[in-house]
This record gives structure tokens, sequence and C-alpha cells, in this order.
């Protein structure tokens, strides 16, 4: 990669992380280009030429935004030193930290309004996300945290439960998104009876 190579990686890592920042507080509806080009000291015509236009560039922002996410949670997940338990801990206390910081309507409003990107989240939820998932199931499993005779099939059905559920065009959680989420996750990994202080304070 050459030095003009370089220089306009670098303007499209900025762009893509300036877009997200201000998607992920405010809303995409509520963003312009021109904001998005000052916040990463671009001009708009740069933004068009590398991205096309808005749309392109919400795509990209979101495939970047699910990358970075997936990295950080193959990294936990393919920890040899870390237990089922410890990464279980790490995996919801980042996931609350993330979603408090996202604007409560972005990704059900992008999963809503753009099918590219829906087809995109399915396509990396199979290929990407659920096999991973599966094994930190499987070291569950192994290490005795996780009932032996789970199957795959439910899991998967609580996923697209879960899945469907952020979806929703109702908006029932555009107020407790950040609550939801944590007790989703949680009661996916120690059930409705599970308990808070014993599971995530050891």
């Amino acid at each position: 990669m050459n030095g003009f190579e370089k220089r306009k990686e670098r303007k499209k890592r900025s762009i893509l992380d300036a877009s997200l920042s201000l998607f992920a507080e405010y809303g995409v509806q509520k963003v312009s280009i021109q904001e998005i080009a000052a916040k990463a000291q671009v001009s708009q015509v740069t933004i068009y030429n590398y991205f096309g236009g808005k749309d392109e560039l919400v795509f990209e922002t979101i495939k970047k935004f699910f990358y970075e996410r997936f990295e950080q949670f193959r990294h936990i997940v393919r920890d040899p030193d870390r237990s089922f338990k410890d990464k279980i801990n790490h995996v919801i206390l980042e996931k609350k930290e993330n979603i408090l910081h996202l604007d409560p309507g972005f990704l059900q409003t992008v999963l809503t309004d753009h099918p590219g990107i829906q087809e995109f989240v399915q396509s990396f939820t199979q290929n990407e996300t659920i096999p991973l998932l599966m094994e930190l199931i499987e070291q569950g499993k192994k290490e005795g945290d996780v009932h032996p005779d789970i199957s795959f099939r439910s899991i998967l059905f609580f996923i697209n439960a879960f899945y469907q559920a952020l979806q929703s065009t109702d908006h029932m959680f555009d107020e407790s998104i950040a609550a939801f989420t944590e007790e989703i996750t949680h009661m996916f990994f120690y059930g409705l009876a599970g308990d808070q202080s014993q599971h995530l304070n050891q």
C-alpha cells in the first residue's frame, strides 16, 4: 500500500469513526453529511467520493460497528486463561457499557429502514457470531456452568427471539434498551431463577 492509499484509508476510518460516534449519540436521521465531515475533518465531497451517499455510509458504519464488536467478543471467548463465568461477566458488563453509549433507536432504526443492513446482520450473526457463541457455550458445558442437555436449537430460538424483539417497530424498548439488553443477556446464561449477586460477583 503506497502513501496515497494509506492516506485514503486513514480518511475512510476517520469518516466511519465520526459517523458511528454521531449516529450512536443522535440517531441516523438527525445527523447530516455536513456534520460528519466537520467531525472527521474532511470535505463533504470526500465523503461522497468514498461512500457515494448517506445510505452507503450508514451501511459501512454498521459493518464497522459489528466487526469491531465481534473482534472484542472473539478475543474474550478465545482467551485460554479465562473461565466461562469470567467471560460471561465481561460480556454482560461490556454490552451494558456499549449500549449505554448508543442512541436508543439507533440500531432499531437502521435495521428497520435498511433491508440491506438487515441481510448483513442476519448473515453475520449466522456465519460469525453464532459459531463463536457456541464455542463459549461448549466451554460452559465442560466447566459445568451450562446444562449439558440444552440443545443448539433451543439456543438459536432464544437468540432469534431477542433479535426479533430488537427490531420491534412499536418502540417498546426505546426507554429501557440498556436495562433490557443486560437482563436478557443475563437470563440467557443463568435462566429465570439466576441469582445475579451470586453469578456476577464471583
